[in-house]
This record gives C-alpha cells, structure tokens and sequence, in this order.
C-alpha cells in the first residue's frame, strides 16, 4: 500500500482525482459545496506529498494554507449573498497580495530591476486569474472545471519539465480535481452555475502554483502568459445542449495546444522532463 502511495501518478493524478470526484458527485446540486471538489484534490496531493505542516512557513506550504482557507471565504461570501464588485475588487487585491507573501523569501533577496518586474508580472498574473474565473461565476461549471483542468495540466507539466516534482504534482492535482469536477458534470448533464467555491479556488491555486514554478524550478517567464491565456478559451459558447461532449473536446484541443507551446517552451529552457 504504501508503494502505491508513494508513486508520483497516484499522489499527483489517480487520488486527487478520485477524492474530487467523490465530493464533486456527493454534493453536485449543490455548488457552493461541489467547489470544495479543487481543495480537497489539491490537499490530497499535499497530504501525500510533504503532509499537512506550516513549520517553517515555506512557500509550499504558505500556498497550501490559501488554499485550505480560500473555499471557506467563498463559502461565507454565497451564503451572506456579498458577491458585488467591492468583493470582486477585494480579491482581485487578495490573489496578488497572496503571490507576494508566498514568493517574498526570494522576492527580498534579489532586489534588483529584473525581480521589479518579475514580481510585477506576478501580481497582474494573480489579478487576472481571479479576475477571470470570477467572471465564470455564474456560467455553467462544466465550462469551467473544463479550465480548471486544461490550466491545472498546463502549470503541472509545465513545472514538471521545469525539475520541481512538487509543483509539478501541484498543479496536475489541480488539474486532476478539475477533471473529476468535469466528469460529475458532464455524466450528470448538469447546467448548474460554476459558483464562488470552485472558482475561487481555481484561481488562488493557478495564481500561486505557477509563480512559484518559475522561481523555484526552470520554467521560462514567457509560459506565464500563455496559461493565462487559457481559462480565455472557455468563453466558448455552449448553447446548444447536445453538443456539450463536442464543444468540450474543442476547448480541450484549444488548451491543449497552447500548454503543448508551455511544454516546448519550457523544454527548451529545461532541457529535458523530469521523470
């Protein structure tokens, strides 16, 4: 058992995908519970990988606290009925306060020109992933967990061919409960709203993760805004219910190439994938 446990497929993939898939299926109808789908595949992964710890506070270990407290403000914000656009704002200001405090250990070492406008980079990256997956809010969520699964592989092989196996497990967790969540929603034919939950979450782990890559691991600049651009593609309109399965497989064929494009990119600075 505990050589199953230890495998990298397992801890980034099969179990985050089978736990996002028991809550995402329990709680379906009702989102602002099905959302909790993204946390607790990413935990999964963390529970697996490093465990649950926050001493010393390490940048892992700070985006897995956003990520345990995340779903939980999302969750208050449904049920006080606060989602306006001084809350949009707020956490538009939250994501990019969230990437500085997880990457200020090497953000306040290298104090030069270049880390300016990385670290400016970052907090626009942050903004706009919240800022987009909030705008999914209320949009079916098989549209959106489609994004969550395209970016969620993107960043975690991304990271991956980057050297960093735990961000590279990151990510595809994410990428893998995004995928589960999918699933639930495509067998069910659901046409629920996406909610604060998942979308939330989404966003706060594709805000941290990928930072995080580019400055611990290998992965090149250039790939940051080329996954932003991903979550973009699932504005694709899906009006016309019997073609969800169609226009599903088109947005992944979308993401698809442009995390191929992340992959090369990153091969190239990389040099070859970690395995």
């Amino acid at each position: 058992m505990d050589e199953i446990l230890t495998n990298p497929a397992v801890q980034g993939g099969i179990a985050p995908f089978f736990i996002a898939l028991v809550i995402a299926g329990l709680f379906y109808r009702i989102n602002i519970l099905a959302g909790l789908a993204i946390a607790a595949g990413f935990i999964t992964t963390v529970m697996l990988t490093t465990g649950i710890a926050f001493e010393p506070l390490t940048s892992t270990r700070k985006i897995t606290l956003l990520v345990m407290i995340i779903p939980f403000l999302a969750i208050a914000l449904q049920l006080i009925d606060k989602y306006n656009d001084f809350t949009i704002r707020f956490f538009h200001i939250f994501a990019s306060a969230a990437v500085l405090w997880v990457l200020w250990p090497v953000i306040s070492n290298n104090p030069s020109i270049e880390m300016f406008f990385l670290t400016l980079s970052y907090i626009v990256y942050a903004a706009w992933m919240m800022k987009v997956f909030l705008l999914m809010n209320e949009q079916p969520a098989i549209v959106t967990s489609t994004a969550v699964t395209g970016v969620g592989i993107a960043i975690g092989g991304s990271a991956l061919i980057g050297a960093s196996a735990l961000l590279g497990q990151l990510g595809l967790a994410l990428g893998a409960a995004g995928g589960a969540f999918l699933f639930v929603q495509l067998i069910r034919k659901s046409d629920e709203d996406s909610g604060l939950t998942l979308t939330m979450t989404s966003a706060m782990i594709a805000a941290l993760v990928l930072p995080a890559a580019i400055e611990y691991a290998q992965v090149p600049w250039i790939v940051l805004p080329i996954i932003a651009i991903i979550p973009l593609l699932a504005f694709y309109p899906f009006e016309e219910e019997d073609r969800v399965w169609k226009n599903t497989i088109i947005l992944f064929v979308g993401m698809g190439i442009l995390a191929a494009l992340a992959f090369y990119l990153t091969t190239q600075s990389a040099g070859e994938l970690l395995l």
